[in-house]
């Protein structure tokens, strides 16, 4: 499971890929009987979605163990997944803005620009992080600004970056907390009229009886949201800024997507009947199942034109029409 490094998710990729190779598994079952279609295969570990220039956009992680699974930034054409050329191995996240796709590959944040079909022609760094922590999954806020978790698979040695949420500015790179005390913030939405994105957030699961509970976290500025004090010492929650919404323990809550007034939610460990993506009003509420029966679990999600996106771990990308 995603807690410490996505490694850990991707262990079985090459099974899980080879399997539906041989044989295609049922597609997933949408809430109200909608149609959902395969838009592509072949992405290795989808982690988010982006459209830019009409086009759709997918990240892929890859696999950190097998040097000849790589992942990348693929482009959708043609019911394929194209890898676009020069992408680097593990691509967290991707978001997309004033025609330019920003990628966060774990300690660096990329922009390209200049896309002409196949490629984009300017490429640039952003932002370098040092020496503690990793980037997670971008999104471009209302104010032009890239919000991004940042977390670590060390004790912070003082004050910095890890378990936050920050921002970074893709003219200058500076780099501002905006939140801190989350474990593993994976990926941020912003619902019409919030300055301030929702975030998925995956707590720790190492902490034996306490099986301490997934977050969905609506972002104020200033806000501890409680690590590493909470949940390894339950009682001292209280007096930490709450979640939004708590998921069961191991749910996994990764991607994010708006559409239509709902909020919909990848559950990378499901709701206790496998993965599954709910929906959910922004501002809180009781998740409702929407798509179920993956054959691996779900990680991607986005949304765009009306559709709602999703990623499978078995690098299979679906559309269907909420």
């Amino acid at each position: 499971m995603l807690r410490v490094c996505i490694a850990a998710l991707v262990a079985a990729v090459a099974l899980t890929t080879a399997a539906s190779a041989a044989k295609d598994p049922p597609l997933p079952r949408a809430a109200g009987h909608r149609t959902v279609t395969v838009v592509a295969r072949g992405v290795p570990t989808p982690t988010e979605f982006a459209f830019l220039a009409g086009r759709l956009f997918v990240a892929g992680y890859g696999d950190e163990r097998k040097a000849a699974v790589a992942g990348g930034v693929y482009t959708i054409r043609g019911g394929r997944a194209i890898r676009v050329p020069g992408s680097p191995h593990h691509v967290y996240g991707i978001a997309a803005a004033k025609r330019t796709l920003y990628l966060s590959t774990n300690q660096r944040l990329l922009a390209w620009s200049g896309w002409n079909g196949t490629r984009f022609r300017q490429r640039r760094v952003v932002r370098t992080r040092a020496p503690y922590g990793n980037f997670r999954a971008p999104a471009v806020g209302p104010d032009g600004l890239i919000y991004v978790g940042a977390d670590t698979t060390l004790p912070p040695p003082g004050p910095n970056y890890s378990a936050s949420l920050v921002t970074v500015d893709p003219a200058t790179g500076s780099i501002t907390v905006v939140a801190t005390g989350m474990r593993q913030p994976w990926q941020s939405v912003f619902p019409p009229g919030r300055a301030l994105p929702l975030v998925s957030d995956l707590n720790q699961d190492n902490l034996g009886p306490h099986r301490p509970r997934d977050y969905l976290l609506a972002i104020r500025r200033g806000a501890n949201y409680g690590f590493p004090a909470c949940p390894a010492a339950p009682r001292t929650c209280a007096i930490y800024s709450q979640p939004l919404v708590v998921f069961p323990p191991h749910s996994s809550p990764m991607g994010l997507g708006y559409l239509n007034g709902k909020l919909y939610i990848a559950l990378y460990g499901g709701l206790g009947k496998g993965p599954v993506v709910v929906s959910m009003p922004p501002g809180g509420g009781t998740p409702k199942p929407f798509l179920s029966g993956f054959p691996a679990p779900v990680i991607a999600l986005g949304t765009a034109r009306g559709k709602l996106y999703a990623g499978d771990q078995s690098g299979v990308i679906y559309r269907v029409t909420p």
